[in-house]
């Protein structure tokens, strides 16, 4: 009888102290004061960089990369680290639900480091965002190089290689009959196989293309060819390739999204882990709820579901938010905001400057606000670095790929 009643006791304590685990992994917390136990929210905040403080309410409360349980409600939620801009956000915690935030912390002075020395044309990004490449003109080269440059299409790799260090840019086409470059653009084609040289002239007010040459980049020791009389019929085709893969793109979606998307708006890219959806709306429309019931614990940022056109919107596929990201008419020369790389953010080219946001349209700032040519700005295929084309102390030369890191 004793051994039954031992066995019995025995289970019973297992089974509290089991409850007991469970309730507190859950939020459940005990409050002296009103002698019961009440639910509670966990807010688990990370950084990069990490080691940051974490402000509640203005209270320092932990520094990064822990948990925190928090009675449910809203919060002011501030993460902040010596040497980087803040990041703040109001937040919402919820009985029993895990608040998971991971903040972006933009350094207050960014170090600039140059890719190239040689002076570079007309760069152009692949579709991937994995490669630059660019023109090297013989009259406007430079003589800086410890080896003499030499004319025509060069590549650089936007990764780091197996030992951490950057690649030297790479020469696949060197012509040998003479060029117009000033006047020569580069375009990649959809599947990054080849570039095309597009070398155009004035005719009277009208842009005429009087040459086009085609570079394989699967078989560098190729001969370009000459395309310039099926041009048109290239561009067409490559039309109908991004028409289709942004077709087998939407095609899981939901119907109602998927419709959406096609009939109100343009300039669609997914996210690197194809989780959230940036576009520019083209029309006047509304976004039907498309999770019901809704998921538990989202994003408590306010979203947008009434769309307006000419405005930069993100949708979240996961949890079924949209928020408004950016006016067409902020952006500088009406460029294109893109994706960083770690799919949480989003960069965009202001007047001067270029900003950083989160996907919810909080917390944008400055991350360079120093001198760039073109517009042309690229992210680093690693976190905590973009690409940048500009010109220092170096009034009548070519301007040089840069390397702005952030962190």
């Amino acid at each position: 009888m004793k051994k039954i009643l031992y066995s019995v006791v025995v289970i019973s304590l297992i089974i509290s102290l089991a409850t007991l685990i469970i309730a507190y992994g859950r939020g459940y917390r005990l409050n002296p004061l009103e002698k019961s136990i009440n639910s509670t929210g966990i807010l688990s905040a990370s950084s990069n960089p990490d080691a940051a403080s974490v402000w509640i309410d203005n209270k320092l409360k932990s520094a990064t990369n822990g948990s925190i349980s928090l009675e449910p409600g809203w919060y002011n939620l501030r993460i902040s680290k010596e040497g980087y801009q803040q990041w703040e956000k109001r937040i919402r915690i919820q009985g029993e639900v895990v608040n998971r935030i991971d903040a972006l912390l933009i350094a207050n002075n960014p170090s600039l480091r140059a890719l190239t020395v040689t002076g570079v044309s007309s760069p152009s990004l692949s579709p991937s965002g994995g490669r630059v490449a660019y023109i090297l003109p013989k009259e406007e080269a430079t003589t800086g190089a410890s080896v003499k440059p030499k004319v025509g299409v060069w590549l650089f790799e936007l990764r780091n290689g197996p030992l951490g260090g950057i690649g030297d840019p790479k020469a696949i086409y060197q012509p040998l009959e003479k060029i117009d470059w000033p006047n020569t653009r580069i375009l990649w084609s959809p599947d990054e196989k080849n570039i095309i040289l597009v070398t155009q002239a004035k005719v009277g007010k009208v842009d005429k293309t009087i040459l086009v040459v085609e570079i394989s980049l699967d078989s560098p020791n190729s001969p370009a060819i000459n395309v310039t009389s099926t041009f048109d019929d290239i561009l067409s085709q490559w039309k109908e390739e991004k028409d289709q893969k942004l077709s087998v793109s939407l095609a899981p979606l939901p119907m109602e999204l998927s419709s959406f998307l096609k009939n109100n708006t343009s300039d669609i890219e997914f996210s690197a882990d194809n989780s959230k959806i940036l576009y520019l709306a083209t029309a006047s429309a509304t976004l039907s709820v498309v999770l019901s019931p809704p998921v538990i614990g989202t994003n408590s940022t306010d979203e947008a579901r009434i769309i307006d056109p000419r405005q930069y919107y993100v949708y979240d596929l996961k949890e079924d938010k949209n928020f408004k990201i950016a006016d067409q008419k902020s952006l500088k020369d009406a460029s294109k905001p893109f994706w960083y790389t770690d799919s949480k953010r989003i960069i965009m080219i202001e007047n001067i400057s270029i900003t950083i946001i989160d996907y919810d349209g909080t917390n944008k700032r400055t991350i360079y606000s120093g001198p760039f040519e073109d517009n042309i700005v690229y992210p680093w295929s690693s976190q905590g670095k973009l690409v940048i084309l500009t010109n220092l102390n170096k009034p009548k030369a070519l301007p040089d790929l840069y390397e702005v890191d952030i962190r």
